[in-house]
């Protein structure tokens, strides 16, 4: 047997560490925090789930929080489209372990290790990132992962462009009972006329495409130093709406400091008492 010297084994371990992909970062750090996942056949593309203890323990649940996490990295440069989208920042399972409630996490079509999966192709984290088929196949996967469930409420709850798919996600979900949007792309015509960029064509616009019933409570957050989507392409989306609350932050910005209101929000917007006792 080999003894290696500490500061080797340390050594060896950080260069591990940093020749994993993003999806293998995201999947360990979901892992640290106590999250079990597995993959979901949606209609027609695979989809990971990341999933609580008190999801995956309960049958019958009065509330599912419904987590969609935000773009990730669809290009690593202005020219080179990313192989892997993954999102490097953990955030939003960071923010799922604030949520007592029931909670997954909803990935989009080759996030999080299913970039090589059958189907797979660069415009779905480019041109395609919130098309028709992606919001189909979504819908399809989390009714799947519920069919073994009995579920009343759907709550979703989308970070960044995780937002505009929560948004357009409500109408199709029939159980849907609340939207969370958090520094949300709610207007992809807007956002993409902010930072110059030609719009994913391909690409629902919650602005215009994301019907969502009157009965459904909206709550769209945003920081007034967001640059990254301007607080006015969320206010106007609000209201727009027939049955939302916008509430802006005036010292947030498109990251920080979302994971400290948290646990505040829901326990004061979503009136869900019960699962914080």
């Amino acid at each position: 047997m080999i003894n290696l010297p500490f500061s080797l084994i340390l050594c060896l371990l950080f260069l591990i560490q940093g020749c994993a992909t993003p999806s293998e970062k995201f999947i360990g750090t979901a892992t640290k925090l106590g999250l079990s996942n597995q993959w979901v056949a949606g209609s027609p593309y695979q989809h990971r789930l990341f999933i609580n203890s008190r999801a995956s323990r309960s049958d019958v649940i009065d509330e599912l929080h419904v987590y969609l996490d935000g773009d990730g990295t669809p290009w690593t440069t202005s020219r080179k489209i990313a192989d892997d989208p993954t999102p490097r920042n953990p955030l939003i399972l960071e923010m799922m372990t604030k949520d007592p409630a029931a909670a997954v996490l909803l990935g989009r079509p080759c996030y999080y290790g299913l970039n090589m999966s059958t189907l797979c192709n660069e415009s779905l984290w480019t041109s395609h990132r919130y098309a028709a088929e992606v919001v189909v196949s979504m819908n399809a996967a989390i009714q799947q992962w519920m069919s073994s469930k009995k579920v009343k409420n759907l709550v979703l709850i989308g970070y960044s462009g995780g937002g505009a798919l929560a948004t357009l996600l409500a109408s199709g979900l029939k159980k849907t009972s609340v939207v969370i949007t958090i520094a949300a792309n709610l207007d992809i015509e807007a956002w993409s006329r902010h930072h110059g960029y030609s719009a994913p064509a391909a690409s629902l616009n919650p602005a215009k495409d994301a019907h969502i019933p009157v009965s459904v409570r909206q709550i769209h957050l945003t920081g007034l130093k967001d640059d990254n989507v301007p607080a006015k392409i969320i206010e106007s989306f609000s209201r727009m709406q027939k049955n939302a609350i916008y509430l802006p932050l005036p010292e947030y910005d498109h990251v920080c400091c979302w994971l400290d209101i948290w646990p505040d929000i829901l326990r004061t917007k979503l009136g869900s008492e019960k699962v914080f006792q």
